[in-house]
């Protein structure tokens, strides 16, 4: 039995007034992980196992903008312009101002262990590199991004940046103190995936509907095809690995189902149809599952993959029996 307080009516409280919740709640069973609910503007729990999961009350409320970090127990989030660092999701919460941090960030890309993430501003055009959240947390300088972020994953101190434009996408390299280094050429990166303990990269090209992969990125980058569409009606927006390093998930939009390739023959394991088209792969706290859609629109509920043996796809109501 898990027990916590859920917080969810404001009490201006906690760095300028970060809305917070009061009534007591307890949450029964496992977590799979936390999401941000644009609809009701707060940070939500999925509450339970994939395929008997609901999405539970806000914790954290009156929110501009938040991102959880998939080891369950960070998460950072906007209000009124400020950035603020929540610690101790499943405990005893615990809320800091992370000074000198972008005011408006849209995405955030977080490291494994989440003590580190690196967010993007398309407003000021700039990523920044933020480092010990367990802890005390820092904002390092903002630089420039190499064009409009559609896509990002974090890299050690560095992040790589899936950039769209008029002009031609690309895939990137963004490190502090480095100039963005041009990995591939890529028309439309819609999503990227680490993989091989973070040496090699996967990247999902709406253009094409090509799945690319970076050997070695850090150094040479040797770009190679993947896997490509023969139907010309593939729209990859989402891509995972495993956590077996085995196994490469694409979430596709046009064709409504989730593909399974093994990593090492390239070969196609499985297709997983569901009802409603994902937009996403963004993996939660619980191992091996990935949230495909959010629930932003009020309208449809969450899905979820469960990438473990046998890989599923559930949805996720807005709360227990609706």
């Amino acid at each position: 039995m898990l027990k916590k307080k859920a917080l969810s009516i404001l009490c201006a409280v906690l760095m300028g007034g970060l809305a917070l919740a009061a009534q007591e709640a307890r949450l029964s069973g496992p977590l799979s992980g936390w999401v941000f609910d644009s609809a009701s503007r707060s940070i939500r729990p999925i509450v339970g196992l994939p395929g008997a999961a609901y999405l539970g009350d806000p914790l954290v409320a009156e929110l501009d903008w938040a991102s959880a970090a998939p080891e369950g127990q960070l998460a950072l989030a906007i209000r009124e312009g400020k950035l603020y660092g929540l610690r101790g999701l499943n405990a005893e919460l615990a809320v800091v101002e992370i000074a000198g941090a972008l005011a408006a960030p849209e995405r955030a890309a977080w490291s494994a262990d989440g003590s580190g993430a690196v967010i993007y501003s398309g407003a000021e055009g700039r990523l920044q590199f933020l480092r010990n959240l367990l802890e005390n947390p820092v904002a390092g300088a903002a630089v420039e991004a190499p064009g409009p972020v559609v896509a990002l994953v974090a890299s050690g101190e560095c992040a790589v940046a899936g950039v769209g434009s008029e002009r031609g996408g690309g895939v990137y390299l963004v490190c502090p103190d480095a100039p963005a280094r041009l990995l591939a050429a890529v028309a439309q990166p819609a999503a990227l995936a680490l993989a091989n303990g973070g040496r090699d990269l996967f990247v999902a090209d709406r253009a094409t509907g090509r799945i690319l992969e970076i050997r070695g990125f850090r150094d040479e980058a040797t770009v190679m095809a993947f896997a490509e569409d023969s139907t010309g009606n593939s729209d990859p927006v989402g891509l995972a690995v495993s956590a077996d390093q085995r196994r490469l998930f694409v979430a596709d939009r046009a064709a409504k189902r989730v593909d399974t390739y093994d990593l090492e023959s390239r070969a196609l394991l499985g297709q997983i149809a569901v009802e409603w088209e994902p937009a996403l792969l963004e993996p939660l706290a619980l191992r091996s599952v990935f949230l495909l859609k959010s629930s932003g629109s009020g309208q449809e509920p969450l899905l979820v993959l469960d990438a473990g043996r046998e890989p599923a796809v559930y949805f996720v109501p807005a709360g227990r029996g609706e």
